[in-house]
């Protein structure tokens, strides 16, 4: 079964990954943002699998999505290692951003910055 969402990007939701196909020019950042913070924190942060990206298309790992709720200190931790998400506007609240892979809290959504949601609001 295939599921489509959009917003900033075109999310195409298959049975093992996701494809996220940049729409405008923050759905471009944030894919490019998603391959530096996949670069710089998977190893010490709870983040989607990055299988690839190119010129700003994504294919991550697909996860269940089925949460109720996201924790204040699972935001908290993730915004304490990285640094990047360590500001006002940043989303990570959204429980779509969110996933669940053996009782861990999985982010799926982390291509933002302060640059990127400063964007939103122009």
């Amino acid at each position: 079964m295939i599921s489509l969402k959009y917003s900033t990007r075109l999310v195409i939701i298959l049975k093992n990954i996701v494809i996220k196909i940049p729409i405008n020019k923050r759905g471009y950042l944030q894919g490019l943002n998603e391959k530096y913070i996949w670069n710089k924190y998977n190893s010490v942060a709870y983040l989607a699998e990055l299988k690839w990206m190119f010129m700003g298309i994504v294919c991550q790992k697909r996860y269940d999505t089925e949460l109720l709720v996201v924790p204040n200190i699972v935001v908290r931790r993730i915004k304490s290692i990285v640094k990047e998400f360590n500001f006002d506007n940043c989303d990570l609240h959204n429980t779509e951003n969110w996933g669940m892979e053996d009782k861990n809290y999985i982010l799926l959504d982390y291509g933002i910055n302060q640059k990127i949601a400063n964007l939103y609001h122009k």
